[in-house]
């Protein structure tokens, strides 16, 4: 046998073997009821700002044993929060599960359907999400305004509050947001019974400043919004917050009267 003919035998068996299926070596992951849907409600955008989850005691991730307080009575949820400290562009107020940490202000380590349980238990119904309209446009979401702070502890033990709106700018340059108000839309849900999708627990989305997020349970709604434009554009502000070592909670309570928070 000619040596270029033991060569081409080798190179076949060599592509052979290439093309042979390698041997699994750990089982696969059994599919769920959330695996099917997510073809169709995740867009392009979505799945390119999805990170990983951070790891415990890394930055300023919210620590997993921290749990969100219901007061029924004064309809009132505290959800265990981190700062991201991102800068420049962002569309959300608070991701879960440490979904979209570059374009959020805040995390949280509760899941979604945690969240969402918690303003259920609060006695929160459900409002209208935001619509479609035309190719660029959206319709405003509707529903319960809200009142929402971030609460910490200073070095001196004393609790301080902001209000939520101050942790976000309508310009780069740090410009205070303009008047508005934040709506309790609910979560987003698809199929009934015991058979329902909560999309929300996907896409990570509680409180969103972006109309065009149709599975946020909580909107930014600027008075100025006729018509609302589909993207529209938030920045992080300039707050000063203390150091990773404090504890920080997103208070949100059902506001008393309507009008900006």
């Amino acid at each position: 046998m000619s040596r270029f003919t033991v060569a081409a035998l080798v190179m076949f068996a060599s592509c052979l073997a290439a093309g042979a299926p390698a041997g699994e070596t750990r089982p696969k992951e059994p599919r769920t009821r959330l695996d099917r849907f997510k073809p169709l409600i995740l867009e392009t955008d979505d799945l390119r700002t999805i990170r990983k989850v951070k790891k415990a005691g890394d930055g300023d991730a919210a620590k997993p044993a921290a749990t969100i307080h219901v007061d029924a009575k004064a309809r009132t949820v505290r959800i265990p929060v981190a700062p991201t400290r991102t800068r420049g562009a962002v569309e959300w107020l608070l991701t879960a599960c440490g979904k979209h940490p570059a374009a959020s202000v805040l995390v949280t380590a509760r899941a979604a359907a945690e969240v969402s349980a918690a303003f259920a238990k609060a006695g929160f119904e459900a409002g209208v999400h935001p619509r479609r309209v035309g190719a660029d446009r959206v319709g405003p979401p509707s529903g319960r305004v809200l009142e929402i702070h971030l609460i910490f502890k200073t070095a001196g033990g004393k609790e301080k509050r902001i209000p939520a709106a101050r942790l976000l700018a309508s310009k780069s340059d740090g410009t205070p947001l303009g008047p508005g108000r934040w709506v309790y839309a609910g979560p987003q849900r698809i199929g009934d019974g015991t058979d329902s999708v909560l999309v929300t627990e996907l896409s990570g989305s509680l409180a969103t400043t972006n109309a065009r997020d149709a599975s946020a349970i909580v909107y930014w709604v600027p008075e100025d919004r006729d018509p609302e434009p589909y993207v529209r554009a938030y920045y992080a502000s300039r707050e000063a917050l203390p150091g990773k070592d404090a504890s920080f909670e997103l208070e949100i309570r059902a506001a008393k009267t309507g009008g900006s928070p």
